[in-house]
C-alpha cells in the first residue's frame, strides 16, 4: 500500500505533463468563463452559491473526461487524441458562453463572430 502511495504522485505528474495543450486552454477558457459569469450575477445582484456550486461541479467533471480520456489513451492508443479533441470542444462551449455572458452585459458582440461560433456548435 505504501508502494501505491508513493507512487501516486509521479503517476498524477505524467498524466499531467501530457495532457494536450486544449486542455490548460480550457481551464484559461473556463476560469474566464466563470469570471464573466460572476461579474454578469454580481452586476444583476444574482450571486447564487448554488448556481456556482452547479458551474464548478459541470466545469471540474469536464477536466476529469479529458483526463480521464487521456489515461485511456496511454492505456490504449487510438486512432485520435480523443482527448484533445474533447478538450478543444468543451474549449468551444466556454467560448460561447463568455461571449453569451458579454452580450448580456451590453458589450457589443461582432456579428461574424457569433456567425462563426453558432457555425461551429452546430457542426458539433
Amino acid at each position: 500500500m505504501k508502494k501505491l502511495i508513493a507512487a501516486l504522485p509521479g503517476a498524477l505528474l505524467g498524466v499531467v505533463a501530457t495532457m494536450p495543450v486544449l486542455f490548460w486552454g480550457l481551464i484559461g477558457l473556463q476560469a474566464a468563463d466563470f469570471a464573466t459569469g460572476f461579474l454578469l450575477a454580481w452586476s444583476h445582484g444574482a450571486v447564487s452559491s448554488d448556481a456556482s456550486r452547479k458551474g464548478f461541479t459541470k466545469k471540474a467533471i469536464a477536466l476529469l473526461l479529458v483526463a480521464a480520456l487521456k489515461i485511456a489513451e496511454s492505456i490504449q492508443p487510438m486512432p485520435i487524441e480523443l482527448s484533445a479533441y474533447v478538450a478543444g470542444w468543451f474549449c468551444l462551449t466556454e467560448l460561447i458562453s463568455i461571449c453569451e455572458n458579454a452580450g448580456k452585459a451590453g458589450l457589443p458582440i461582432p456579428a461574424k463572430l457569433t456567425k462563426v461560433l453558432a457555425q461551429l456548435q452546430e457542426k458539433e
